[in-house]
Protein backbone atom coordinates (compact mmCIF):
# COMPACT_ATOMS: atom_id res chain seq x y z
CA UNK A 1 0.00 0.00 0.00
CA UNK A 2 1.62 3.40 -0.74
CA UNK A 3 1.19 6.49 1.36
CA UNK A 4 0.41 10.01 0.71
CA UNK A 5 2.93 12.33 0.73
CA UNK A 6 3.49 14.19 4.71
CA UNK A 7 0.69 16.24 4.97
CA UNK A 8 2.67 18.39 6.79
CA UNK A 9 4.29 19.93 3.79
CA UNK A 10 0.62 21.32 3.17
CA UNK A 11 1.28 19.80 -0.58
CA UNK A 12 -2.07 17.79 -0.91
CA UNK A 13 -4.30 20.91 0.50
CA UNK A 14 -5.50 19.28 3.73
CA UNK A 15 -3.48 21.30 6.17
CA UNK A 16 -0.94 20.63 8.81
CA UNK A 17 -3.72 19.36 11.42
CA UNK A 18 -4.76 16.32 9.06
CA UNK A 19 -5.67 13.44 11.68
CA UNK A 20 -6.83 10.09 10.41
CA UNK A 21 -9.02 8.49 13.51
CA UNK A 22 -11.54 5.59 14.22
CA UNK A 23 -11.63 2.12 12.43
CA UNK A 24 -10.74 1.94 8.64
CA UNK A 25 -12.29 0.36 5.67
CA UNK A 26 -11.56 -0.86 2.61
CA UNK A 27 -12.89 -1.97 -0.94
CA UNK A 28 -11.92 -4.58 -3.43
CA UNK A 29 -9.71 -2.05 -5.47
CA UNK A 30 -7.69 -1.86 -2.10
CA UNK A 31 -9.05 1.97 -1.81
CA UNK A 32 -8.72 3.18 2.03
CA UNK A 33 -11.76 4.62 3.58
CA UNK A 34 -11.40 6.62 6.97
CA UNK A 35 -12.81 9.59 8.82
CA UNK A 36 -10.57 12.31 10.83
CA UNK A 37 -9.24 15.76 10.78
CA UNK A 38 -8.96 18.75 13.03
CA UNK A 39 -7.92 22.08 13.09
CA UNK A 40 -8.57 24.40 9.91
CA UNK A 41 -9.01 20.65 8.13
CA UNK A 42 -12.65 20.54 9.94
CA UNK A 43 -14.17 16.83 9.80
CA UNK A 44 -14.19 14.62 6.82
CA UNK A 45 -14.01 11.58 5.69
CA UNK A 46 -11.27 10.48 2.91
CA UNK A 47 -10.34 8.10 0.68
CA UNK A 48 -6.63 7.01 0.30
CA UNK A 49 -6.02 4.99 -3.19
CA UNK A 50 -3.12 2.40 -3.81
CA UNK A 51 -1.27 4.73 -5.58
CA UNK A 52 -1.53 7.06 -3.03
CA UNK A 53 -3.85 9.59 -4.04
CA UNK A 54 -5.64 10.82 -1.12
CA UNK A 55 -8.95 12.83 -1.66
CA UNK A 56 -12.01 13.92 0.60
CA UNK A 57 -15.18 12.53 -0.09
CA UNK A 58 -17.26 14.22 2.62
CA UNK A 59 -17.06 17.37 4.40
CA UNK A 60 -19.12 17.35 7.39
CA UNK A 61 -18.68 20.97 8.09
CA UNK A 62 -20.63 21.85 4.86
CA UNK A 63 -23.68 20.39 6.72
CA UNK A 64 -22.95 22.44 10.04
CA UNK A 65 -25.50 25.24 11.63
CA UNK A 66 -23.99 27.29 14.32
CA UNK A 67 -20.85 28.02 15.79
CA UNK A 68 -18.50 27.42 18.54
CA UNK A 69 -20.12 25.05 21.08
CA UNK A 70 -23.49 25.57 20.02
CA UNK A 71 -22.66 24.19 16.48
CA UNK A 72 -25.48 20.95 15.48
CA UNK A 73 -23.52 18.74 12.62
CA UNK A 74 -26.70 17.44 10.82
CA UNK A 75 -24.84 14.52 9.09
CA UNK A 76 -22.37 14.06 11.89
CA UNK A 77 -18.93 15.14 12.72
CA UNK A 78 -16.27 12.94 10.89
CA UNK A 79 -16.97 8.80 11.39
CA UNK A 80 -15.85 6.20 14.23
CA UNK A 81 -16.11 3.22 11.47
CA UNK A 82 -16.71 2.50 8.22
CA UNK A 83 -17.71 -0.09 6.59
CA UNK A 84 -17.98 -1.30 2.40
CA UNK A 85 -20.76 -3.23 1.60
CA UNK A 86 -19.04 -4.36 -1.88
CA UNK A 87 -22.44 -6.29 -2.98
CA UNK A 88 -24.08 -3.31 -2.91
CA UNK A 89 -21.14 -0.99 -3.52
CA UNK A 90 -22.29 0.91 -0.34
CA UNK A 91 -20.06 3.03 1.92
CA UNK A 92 -22.00 2.67 5.83
CA UNK A 93 -20.34 4.60 8.80
CA UNK A 94 -21.38 5.85 12.12
CA UNK A 95 -20.64 9.47 12.93
CA UNK A 96 -19.13 11.15 15.86
CA UNK A 97 -20.69 13.68 18.22
CA UNK A 98 -17.28 15.15 19.49
CA UNK A 99 -17.96 19.14 21.70
CA UNK A 100 -21.02 20.36 19.56
CA UNK A 101 -24.55 20.98 20.57
CA UNK A 102 -25.54 17.88 18.68
CA UNK A 103 -24.70 15.37 15.67
CA UNK A 104 -27.92 14.18 13.77
CA UNK A 105 -31.55 15.00 13.30
CA UNK A 106 -33.14 15.79 16.42
CA UNK A 107 -36.59 15.36 14.86
CA UNK A 108 -38.08 11.88 16.27
CA UNK A 109 -35.77 11.61 19.05
CA UNK A 110 -37.31 11.12 22.59
CA UNK A 111 -38.75 14.11 24.65
CA UNK A 112 -35.31 16.17 26.69
CA UNK A 113 -32.98 13.71 24.60
CA UNK A 114 -30.80 14.84 22.49
CA UNK A 115 -28.74 13.45 18.90
CA UNK A 116 -24.94 12.40 19.99
CA UNK A 117 -24.15 11.11 16.35
CA UNK A 118 -25.33 9.36 13.35
CA UNK A 119 -25.48 5.98 11.30
CA UNK A 120 -24.72 6.83 7.49
CA UNK A 121 -24.22 5.44 3.78
CA UNK A 122 -22.75 6.72 0.74
CA UNK A 123 -23.36 5.30 -2.71
CA UNK A 124 -19.75 4.46 -3.92
CA UNK A 125 -20.67 4.64 -7.77
CA UNK A 126 -21.62 8.43 -7.15
CA UNK A 127 -18.60 10.46 -5.05
CA UNK A 128 -16.90 13.02 -5.46
CA UNK A 129 -13.27 14.03 -4.68
CA UNK A 130 -13.92 18.00 -3.37
CA UNK A 131 -16.18 17.44 -0.25
CA UNK A 132 -19.34 17.39 -1.76
CA UNK A 133 -21.04 13.09 -1.76
CA UNK A 134 -24.06 13.13 -1.40
CA UNK A 135 -24.86 11.47 2.68
CA UNK A 136 -27.94 9.88 3.44
CA UNK A 137 -28.81 9.62 7.71
CA UNK A 138 -30.38 6.31 7.99
CA UNK A 139 -30.12 7.18 11.55
CA UNK A 140 -29.79 9.51 14.20
CA UNK A 141 -28.55 8.34 18.18
CA UNK A 142 -30.52 9.71 21.24
CA UNK A 143 -27.77 10.32 23.68
CA UNK A 144 -29.67 9.07 26.76
CA UNK A 145 -31.96 6.30 25.27
CA UNK A 146 -28.72 4.47 23.05
CA UNK A 147 -25.91 5.62 23.96
CA UNK A 148 -23.28 8.04 22.20
CA UNK A 149 -21.02 7.56 19.29
CA UNK A 150 -17.45 9.07 20.41
CA UNK A 151 -14.52 10.26 18.91
CA UNK A 152 -11.41 7.86 19.60
CA UNK A 153 -8.28 7.64 17.73
CA UNK A 154 -8.27 3.85 18.81
CA UNK A 155 -11.70 3.06 17.77
CA UNK A 156 -14.02 3.18 20.53
CA UNK A 157 -17.34 2.65 18.37
CA UNK A 158 -17.47 -0.56 15.98
CA UNK A 159 -19.61 -1.42 12.82
CA UNK A 160 -19.68 -4.87 11.32
CA UNK A 161 -22.04 -6.67 8.97
CA UNK A 162 -24.10 -10.14 9.16
CA UNK A 163 -26.12 -10.80 6.05
CA UNK A 164 -28.38 -7.93 5.15
CA UNK A 165 -27.53 -6.45 8.82
CA UNK A 166 -25.51 -3.67 10.26
CA UNK A 167 -24.79 -4.11 14.25
CA UNK A 168 -22.56 -1.77 15.93
CA UNK A 169 -22.09 -0.15 19.59
CA UNK A 170 -22.48 2.85 20.87
CA UNK A 171 -21.13 4.15 23.70
CA UNK A 172 -23.85 1.93 26.68
CA UNK A 173 -25.34 -0.32 23.55
CA UNK A 174 -25.03 -2.84 21.31
CA UNK A 175 -27.40 -2.39 18.38
CA UNK A 176 -28.54 -3.60 15.26
CA UNK A 177 -30.34 -1.76 11.58
CA UNK A 178 -31.13 -3.18 8.55
CA UNK A 179 -30.72 -1.06 5.46
CA UNK A 180 -33.59 -0.27 3.27
CA UNK A 181 -36.03 -1.53 6.06
CA UNK A 182 -37.48 1.34 8.09
CA UNK A 183 -38.11 0.54 11.92
CA UNK A 184 -35.18 -2.00 12.18
CA UNK A 185 -33.08 -0.21 14.25
CA UNK A 186 -33.31 -1.69 17.68
CA UNK A 187 -30.94 -2.37 20.69
CA UNK A 188 -29.99 -5.63 20.62
CA UNK A 189 -28.12 -4.95 24.72
CA UNK A 190 -27.39 -2.04 27.21
CA UNK A 191 -24.37 -2.47 29.09
CA UNK A 192 -24.12 -2.47 32.45
CA UNK A 193 -27.11 -2.70 33.56
CA UNK A 194 -26.60 -5.97 36.07
CA UNK A 195 -23.98 -7.19 37.87
CA UNK A 196 -20.93 -8.85 36.44
CA UNK A 197 -21.46 -7.24 33.18
CA UNK A 198 -19.82 -5.29 30.77
CA UNK A 199 -19.50 -1.78 31.02
CA UNK A 200 -18.22 0.34 27.70
CA UNK A 201 -18.04 -1.77 24.51
CA UNK A 202 -14.68 -1.07 22.79
CA UNK A 203 -12.81 -1.40 20.01
CA UNK A 204 -13.71 -3.49 17.16
CA UNK A 205 -16.92 -6.35 16.99
CA UNK A 206 -15.69 -9.92 14.78
CA UNK A 207 -18.27 -11.31 12.98
CA UNK A 208 -16.58 -15.05 13.36
CA UNK A 209 -17.55 -18.22 11.10
CA UNK A 210 -19.99 -19.64 13.27
CA UNK A 211 -22.60 -16.80 12.50
CA UNK A 212 -22.17 -14.92 15.22
CA UNK A 213 -20.62 -11.75 16.90
CA UNK A 214 -18.08 -11.42 19.19
CA UNK A 215 -16.97 -8.02 20.90
CA UNK A 216 -15.29 -7.07 24.19
CA UNK A 217 -16.06 -3.90 26.88
CA UNK A 218 -13.70 -2.04 28.75
CA UNK A 219 -14.60 -2.92 32.22
CA UNK A 220 -17.00 -4.84 34.22
CA UNK A 221 -19.88 -3.82 36.88
CA UNK A 222 -18.33 -4.80 40.62
CA UNK A 223 -20.09 -4.56 43.62
CA UNK A 224 -20.81 -1.37 45.37
CA UNK A 225 -17.31 0.53 46.61
CA UNK A 226 -15.24 -1.52 44.58
CA UNK A 227 -13.01 -0.50 41.68
CA UNK A 228 -15.14 -1.98 38.40
CA UNK A 229 -13.47 -4.78 36.75
CA UNK A 230 -11.08 -5.72 34.02
CA UNK A 231 -13.59 -5.85 31.23
CA UNK A 232 -15.68 -8.54 29.30
CA UNK A 233 -15.54 -10.60 26.46
CA UNK A 234 -18.90 -11.08 24.94
CA UNK A 235 -20.82 -12.74 21.99
CA UNK A 236 -24.41 -11.92 20.78
CA UNK A 237 -25.84 -15.07 19.00
CA UNK A 238 -27.67 -14.01 15.89
CA UNK A 239 -30.96 -14.84 15.75
CA UNK A 240 -33.31 -16.62 13.20
CA UNK A 241 -36.58 -14.68 12.76
CA UNK A 242 -36.57 -12.16 9.96
CA UNK A 243 -35.94 -9.13 12.28
CA UNK A 244 -33.40 -10.48 14.52
CA UNK A 245 -35.80 -10.30 17.85
CA UNK A 246 -34.51 -13.78 18.88
CA UNK A 247 -30.65 -12.28 18.90
CA UNK A 248 -29.44 -13.32 22.56
CA UNK A 249 -26.22 -11.71 24.60
CA UNK A 250 -24.02 -13.87 26.77
CA UNK A 251 -20.79 -13.25 28.42
CA UNK A 252 -17.77 -15.29 27.77
CA UNK A 253 -15.33 -14.43 30.06
CA UNK A 254 -14.16 -12.02 32.61
CA UNK A 255 -11.28 -10.31 32.58
CA UNK A 256 -8.72 -11.25 35.17
CA UNK A 257 -5.43 -7.78 35.44
CA UNK A 258 -2.80 -10.30 36.41
CA UNK A 259 -3.87 -13.42 34.55
CA UNK A 260 -5.77 -12.00 31.57
CA UNK A 261 -4.72 -8.45 31.64
CA UNK A 262 -7.33 -5.61 31.64
CA UNK A 263 -9.43 -3.34 29.58
CA UNK A 264 -9.41 -5.08 26.17
CA UNK A 265 -9.72 -2.78 23.04
CA UNK A 266 -11.47 -5.10 20.38
CA UNK A 267 -10.82 -8.35 18.13
CA UNK A 268 -9.88 -9.38 15.10
CA UNK A 269 -10.23 -12.81 13.45
CA UNK A 270 -7.86 -15.37 12.74
CA UNK A 271 -7.78 -18.72 10.66
CA UNK A 272 -10.34 -21.27 10.24
CA UNK A 273 -8.25 -24.82 10.97
CA UNK A 274 -9.94 -28.21 11.38
CA UNK A 275 -13.15 -26.91 12.80
CA UNK A 276 -11.76 -24.38 14.97
CA UNK A 277 -11.38 -20.18 14.15
CA UNK A 278 -9.08 -18.42 16.91
CA UNK A 279 -10.08 -14.60 17.73
CA UNK A 280 -7.37 -12.65 18.48
CA UNK A 281 -7.06 -9.16 20.85
CA UNK A 282 -5.20 -7.41 23.39
CA UNK A 283 -5.76 -5.84 26.73
CA UNK A 284 -4.32 -2.12 27.29
CA UNK A 285 -3.34 -2.78 31.15
CA UNK A 286 -2.52 -5.81 33.56
CA UNK A 287 -1.30 -9.04 33.26
CA UNK A 288 1.11 -9.08 35.30
CA UNK A 289 1.23 -10.73 39.18
CA UNK A 290 0.81 -8.28 41.61
CA UNK A 291 -1.51 -5.88 39.00
CA UNK A 292 -3.89 -4.30 40.58
CA UNK A 293 -7.48 -2.21 39.59
CA UNK A 294 -8.21 0.95 40.85
CA UNK A 295 -11.06 3.55 40.32
CA UNK A 296 -10.41 4.81 36.48
CA UNK A 297 -6.87 2.64 35.81
CA UNK A 298 -4.53 -0.32 36.31
CA UNK A 299 -1.26 -0.77 36.72
CA UNK A 300 1.33 -2.99 33.84
CA UNK A 301 1.28 -2.98 30.23
CA UNK A 302 -1.23 -4.80 29.07
CA UNK A 303 -1.49 -8.77 27.39
CA UNK A 304 -2.48 -10.08 23.53
CA UNK A 305 -4.68 -12.72 24.17
CA UNK A 306 -6.17 -15.83 21.92
CA UNK A 307 -9.78 -17.41 21.81
CA UNK A 308 -10.50 -20.34 20.04
CA UNK A 309 -13.71 -20.52 18.77
CA UNK A 310 -15.23 -24.31 17.60
CA UNK A 311 -17.64 -23.84 14.49
CA UNK A 312 -20.29 -26.53 13.91
CA UNK A 313 -19.69 -29.45 11.92
CA UNK A 314 -21.75 -29.00 8.96
CA UNK A 315 -23.97 -32.23 7.49
CA UNK A 316 -23.72 -32.57 4.22
CA UNK A 317 -25.76 -34.84 1.97
CA UNK A 318 -24.94 -35.86 -1.84
CA UNK A 319 -27.74 -37.26 -3.74
CA UNK A 320 -27.77 -37.45 -7.40
CA UNK A 321 -29.65 -39.77 -10.02
CA UNK A 322 -28.65 -41.11 -13.52
CA UNK A 323 -30.24 -40.43 -15.77
CA UNK A 324 -32.63 -37.49 -14.50
CA UNK A 325 -34.35 -37.65 -17.59
CA UNK A 326 -35.86 -41.52 -18.97
CA UNK A 327 -38.96 -42.65 -20.62
CA UNK A 328 -41.50 -44.77 -18.94
CA UNK A 329 -40.35 -48.17 -18.67
CA UNK A 330 -37.16 -47.46 -18.05
CA UNK A 331 -35.09 -46.88 -14.83
CA UNK A 332 -32.96 -44.23 -12.91
CA UNK A 333 -30.34 -45.04 -10.73
CA UNK A 334 -30.33 -42.74 -7.49
CA UNK A 335 -26.61 -42.57 -5.51
CA UNK A 336 -26.18 -40.77 -2.28
CA UNK A 337 -23.48 -40.07 -0.02
CA UNK A 338 -23.87 -38.57 4.14
CA UNK A 339 -21.60 -37.24 6.31
CA UNK A 340 -22.18 -35.84 9.88
CA UNK A 341 -25.82 -37.03 9.70
CA UNK A 342 -27.47 -39.58 10.29
CA UNK A 343 -30.76 -41.81 10.99
CA UNK A 344 -31.48 -41.25 6.75
CA UNK A 345 -34.62 -41.82 5.48
CA UNK A 346 -36.05 -42.00 1.78
CA UNK A 347 -39.14 -39.33 1.77
CA UNK A 348 -41.63 -38.16 -1.29
CA UNK A 349 -41.51 -40.56 -4.56
CA UNK A 350 -39.67 -43.47 -2.57
CA UNK A 351 -39.23 -44.63 1.38
CA UNK A 352 -37.64 -46.85 3.68
CA UNK A 353 -34.73 -46.46 5.64
CA UNK A 354 -30.78 -45.62 3.98
CA UNK A 355 -27.34 -45.72 4.80
CA UNK A 356 -24.51 -43.07 4.81
CA UNK A 357 -23.72 -44.52 1.34
CA UNK A 358 -25.16 -46.39 -1.30
CA UNK A 359 -27.44 -46.73 -4.79
CA UNK A 360 -30.74 -47.49 -5.80
CA UNK A 361 -32.12 -48.44 -8.75
CA UNK A 362 -35.93 -47.24 -9.48
CA UNK A 363 -38.58 -47.79 -12.20
CA UNK A 364 -41.55 -45.04 -12.27
CA UNK A 365 -44.98 -46.39 -12.79
CA UNK A 366 -45.92 -43.47 -15.12
CA UNK A 367 -44.62 -40.25 -16.96
CA UNK A 368 -44.37 -37.32 -14.78
CA UNK A 369 -41.84 -35.96 -12.48
CA UNK A 370 -40.88 -38.07 -9.47
CA UNK A 371 -39.18 -36.37 -6.32
CA UNK A 372 -36.93 -38.22 -3.86
CA UNK A 373 -35.85 -36.81 -1.08
CA UNK A 374 -33.43 -38.08 1.12
CA UNK A 375 -33.37 -36.55 4.89
CA UNK A 376 -31.63 -37.41 8.02
CA UNK A 377 -30.77 -35.73 11.32
CA UNK A 378 -27.69 -33.83 11.66
CA UNK A 379 -25.23 -33.88 15.15
CA UNK A 380 -27.85 -30.69 16.54
CA UNK A 381 -31.18 -33.25 15.97
CA UNK A 382 -32.26 -31.22 13.39
CA UNK A 383 -33.31 -32.61 9.99
CA UNK A 384 -31.40 -31.89 7.27
CA UNK A 385 -32.46 -33.00 3.48
CA UNK A 386 -31.10 -33.41 -0.48
CA UNK A 387 -33.41 -34.11 -3.11
CA UNK A 388 -33.58 -34.92 -6.73
CA UNK A 389 -36.20 -34.81 -9.45
CA UNK A 390 -36.71 -37.29 -12.22
CA UNK A 391 -38.30 -36.62 -15.58
CA UNK A 392 -40.44 -39.31 -16.90
CA UNK A 393 -41.14 -39.24 -20.43
CA UNK A 394 -44.16 -40.90 -22.17
CA UNK A 395 -43.39 -43.88 -24.40
CA UNK A 396 -43.12 -42.59 -28.26
CA UNK A 397 -45.27 -45.03 -30.25
CA UNK A 398 -44.68 -43.65 -33.83
CA UNK A 399 -47.61 -41.09 -33.81
CA UNK A 400 -49.75 -44.21 -32.85
CA UNK A 401 -50.12 -43.42 -29.10
CA UNK A 402 -52.03 -40.80 -28.63
CA UNK A 403 -55.74 -39.48 -29.56
CA UNK A 404 -58.44 -41.64 -30.80
CA UNK A 405 -58.18 -44.60 -32.30
CA UNK A 406 -59.55 -45.53 -36.09
CA UNK A 407 -61.77 -48.64 -36.81
CA UNK A 408 -62.53 -50.74 -34.10
CA UNK A 409 -60.42 -52.18 -31.02
CA UNK A 410 -61.88 -49.55 -28.18
CA UNK A 411 -64.66 -50.21 -27.15
CA UNK A 412 -65.19 -51.80 -23.31
CA UNK A 413 -60.98 -52.67 -23.07
CA UNK A 414 -60.44 -49.48 -23.96
CA UNK A 415 -62.52 -47.92 -20.63
CA UNK A 416 -61.31 -50.51 -18.73
CA UNK A 417 -57.64 -49.08 -19.45
CA UNK A 418 -58.51 -45.61 -18.97
CA UNK A 419 -60.20 -46.46 -15.83
CA UNK A 420 -56.88 -48.43 -14.49
CA UNK A 421 -54.74 -45.65 -15.29
CA UNK A 422 -57.16 -43.01 -13.86
CA UNK A 423 -56.96 -45.46 -10.24
CA UNK A 424 -52.87 -45.61 -10.66
CA UNK A 425 -52.76 -41.24 -10.79
CA UNK A 426 -55.17 -40.85 -8.35
CA UNK A 427 -53.08 -43.42 -5.72
CA UNK A 428 -49.93 -41.46 -7.24
CA UNK A 429 -51.03 -38.16 -6.09
CA UNK A 430 -52.27 -39.59 -2.64
CA UNK A 431 -48.43 -40.47 -1.96
CA UNK A 432 -47.01 -37.14 -3.07
CA UNK A 433 -49.69 -35.30 -0.99
CA UNK A 434 -49.03 -37.37 2.14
Amino acid sequence: MATPADPGDDSDGFGSSFEPRGLFSVDTDDNVYFGGGGGRNGNGLFRLAADGTLVRLVEFENYAEGSGNSTVYKKGQYPAALLVDEANRTLYGINVRDQSAGAGDPEGLPDGDESAGTLFSIDLSDVATDGTTPVTILHTFAKEAEGEIKGSDSGQQALVQVGDWLYGTTTTALWRFKPGTPGSFALVHTFAEEQDDGITPWGPLVLAADGHVYGTARRTVTAEDEPSGAGVLFRVMIGQADNHSDDEYEILHRFDVEIDGAFPVGLTAGPVVEQMQTLYGATKRGGNSGDALNTNDADGYGTLFAVDIELPVTADIQLSADPQTITLGESTTLTWSVSNADNCAGDGDWGGNKASEGSESLTPPLDGEFTYILGCTDGGDERVEASVTVTVEPVDNGGNGGGSSGGGGGGTLSLLWLSALGFLAARRRRAVNL
